[in-house]
């Protein structure tokens, strides 16, 4: 066979071979390609439709984490791992020496499990003090570093006399059910912005009586019962009246046991106080007893 006809052959061969390849390419694998391809495209534009929407999705997302991360920095509050009953008494202790003098018993209840967080219960009871006082250890309780909750309250008032003054205090009787929380999130358990709140005045007392319910019935010492004293005499501007320890001399506007001389008459031999009896205001009249002798 001559060197034409091989070479011949041999092109022939490589023709086919190329042909067949380019065809194999062209008719199979770049449509497959393209598809491919398309098929990306087609995924990409959707995403690129969407992406508005994801953008607002990721911008609300953003907003949120501040907001709850700016309320996690600035927690006023923390959370222990753990509450013990002589913990929970220190911190109380706390209260007392910021409200004053308080008088109570205190009794320690269940644990409540809650998931992540649980709480001990406390019995506050037979409690004693004034409402001023009351107020500002309630408001440590609920206002201080730590996680306390007033669950129940119970309020009476008490009127009883003071020994020396005769006047009439008034002690507000309580008992309160008390929960201290703590948690497992050992997060909670520290703040750098945990902190008591400013203690704020107290409000009106609303256990301040219009009219008293328990009132003296005795003048303390050193005191001029209005009921009891007798007149002597009455000039213009002063009056003499007897009392349990002698003559006194009294002007318009000196102040006796629960109120004020409040009229002086010499044309009527006559005397009036003003008293205020516990909420009762009164004018006692007094005059000469001119006693007249056979």
């Amino acid at each position: 066979m001559s060197y034409k006809i091989r070479n011949t052959i041999a092109l022939a061969v490589l023709f086919v071979l190329t042909a067949g390849g380019g065809g194999f390419w062209w008719g199979y694998w770049q449509p497959k390609e393209l598809g491919a391809l398309q098929t990306e495209i087609d995924k990409i534009e959707k995403e690129l439709v969407n992406l508005p929407a994801l953008v607002a999705e990721v911008e609300q997302l953003t907003v949120r984490y501040q907001d709850v991360r700016r309320k996690y920095d600035s927690r006023s509050k923390i959370i222990p791992a753990s509450d013990l009953s002589s913990e929970t008494y220190e911190y109380i202790s706390q209260g007392i020496d910021e409200a004053g003098f308080l008088k109570f018993g205190f009794e320690f209840g269940q644990p409540v499990a809650r998931g992540d967080y649980s709480y001990n219960t406390y019995q506050i009871s037979e409690g004693e003090t004034d409402f001023g006082t009351l107020y500002k250890f309630i408001y440590f309780l609920e206002n201080g570093r730590r996680l306390y909750k007033v669950s129940s309250l119970t309020m009476d008032v008490r009127e009883e006399l003071d020994a020396e003054t005769g006047e009439t205090g008034r002690k507000i009787l309580f008992s309160m059910g008390l929960q201290s929380f703590f948690s497992k999130v050992p997060e909670l358990g520290q703040s750098l912005a945990a902190t008591a709140l400013p203690l704020t005045p107290p409000p009106y007392d609303p256990f301040n009586p219009v009219i008293l319910q328990v009132l003296a019935t005795e003048a303390p010492a050193g005191e001029i019962d209005a009921s009891r004293v007798e007149v002597k005499a009455v000039l213009p501007g002063k009056a003499y009246v007897l009392t349990s320890t002698g003559i006194v001399i009294l002007h318009l506007g000196d102040k006796v046991w629960r109120g004020y001389v409040s009229r002086i008459s010499p044309a009527e031999s006559k005397v009036e106080f003003t008293v205020n009896e516990g909420g009762i205001i009164r004018t006692i009249e007094k005059k000469i007893d001119f006693v007249t002798k056979k």
